[in-house]
């Protein structure tokens, strides 16, 4: 984990590269792009200050960690110490989902087998071969809704504990409105080390988590930062820390085509970037965090956001299929692309590991326990780069040229306004 000496070091985007995500916002939504409040000069300067004022608190009181997109890193879940080292393999067991929260970004309506990255696992020991395979040191099960199919649920955990042993942190993501005594106590049999509550879709209701305390090592609430839920949220707060909860998660909502009405319809102010995203979100989650600090409120409060998970998350991926085929003579980057250096240049690829390969560029076979195969496709993203004597030192220095930055760090800061 990097930890940032003031949050307020942070890549700053050009005017053309603005300009580009806007358009690409706008190809995303088409003519309903038309329908977006987006901030205007006088609510960016607004928010900005805000958020100025909050960050310049939190960095007397909190810990920023992952090149400042990840507030308060003093005292994270195990599943999210993981994730953020890298080490994380997100299962969706299912496409299906008994809720129906107005912020969930995807349409919950996938009939297909368990998926992670785009790689189909249709049997629990082809998954666990994988997770061993590649080193992963933590597992998650997410959907969809994981309880609606409990016993395919139970057979991934218990394919991957039985596998991999103790070495491998499992966790689970579920609205909890399914869970049972019974259902947690066959959890626990399974090895499961976390449970993760998204109490939005019960209006923060602990009913249900309450099964898990003492059941579960480990229970967190992670959950989007509602604006509107604000005050309310306060009160949750000190009611989780008193029940037992261990950790909560708040995220930065974000728009997508499946949940583009209901937050159109809640009159929130937009963001442009990499995805569009709801300014009064980022806002209510780190007034949370702070309001938990100043409370001393036992419960360690964690905002996720969209940048982190943007640039960490899709890193770790590129950085472990990257790490499986490097070669002596390359370097494996901070954001995971493989730097080759010749007598004359530089040149970069990715690794992208696929259920079968393309045939488009050169691949390596992945063989797996149970005779499965999988395959790293090494894709060229630049033809051989001439470099400069002083570039190549530079670059030898691990103080990369600006032209080759977006290949060598991991932006950093939360996201500008704009």
């Amino acid at each position: 984990m990097s930890c940032l000496p003031s949050p307020h070091i942070q890549t700053r985007l050009s005017e053309t590269m603005k300009q580009r995500l806007i358009e690409s916002n706008q190809n995303e939504y088409g003519r309903l792009y038309d329908l977006l409040h987006f901030a205007d000069a006088g609510k960016l300067a607004e928010a900005g200050a805000e958020r100025d004022e909050l960050l310049q608190w939190l960095n007397q009181h909190a810990s920023f960690g992952y090149a400042g997109t990840k507030v308060n890193c003093t005292d994270l879940s195990p599943g999210c110490r993981h994730c953020g080292d890298g080490g994380w393999s997100c299962l969706f067991i299912n496409g299906h989902c008994n809720g129906r929260c107005f912020y969930c970004p995807t349409a919950q309506d996938d009939d297909g087998p368990p998926t992670t990255n785009g790689l189909a696992f249709t049997t629990p020991e082809d998954y666990a071969a994988y997770v061993a395979a590649m080193g992963f040191s933590g597992v998650s099960i997410s959907g969809g809704e994981p309880l609606m199919t409990p016993e395919l649920t139970l057979s991934y955990l218990s394919a991957v504990r039985k596998r991999c042993g103790d070495d491998v942190h499992l966790w689970l993501y579920t609205n909890g409105t399914l869970l049972t005594n019974d259902l947690c106590g066959r959890l626990q049999d399974a090895g499961l080390n976390e449970i993760r509550f998204d109490l939005g879709a019960v209006r923060y209701n602990l009913k249900k988590l309450r099964l898990a305390i003492g059941r579960i090592s480990t229970v967190t609430v992670e959950i989007p930062a509602v604006p509107e839920d604000e005050e309310l949220l306060k009160v949750k707060m000190v009611e989780m820390a008193e029940a037992g909860v261990n950790h909560l998660n708040l995220h930065q909502m974000r728009l997508t085509p499946y949940n583009f009405g209901p937050l159109t319809e809640r009159g929130y102010t937009f963001l442009h970037g990499e995805k569009v995203t709801v300014l009064e979100s980022e806002l209510c989650a780190l007034r949370m965090v702070r309001f938990g600090l100043e409370q001393s409120i036992p419960l360690p409060v964690n905002y996720c956001s969209f940048p982190y998970k943007r640039r960490f998350q899709h890193a770790a991926a590129r950085r472990r299929a990257a790490l499986s085929i490097c070669t002596s003579s390359e370097v494996v980057t901070e954001p995971g692309y493989l730097r080759t250096l010749s007598a004359t240049g530089v040149r970069y690829c990715e690794a992208v590991l696929l259920q079968n390969p393309s045939y488009r560029h050169p691949f390596e076979k992945i063989p797996l326990e149970t005779g499965r195969a999988l395959y790293l496709e090494r894709r060229p993203l630049t033809p051989e780069l001439e470099l400069s004597e002083t570039e190549r030192s530079s670059l030898s220095a691990g103080e990369p040229p600006e032209r080759f930055i977006r290949f060598e760090r991991i932006e950093s800061g939360l996201a500008e306004y704009f």
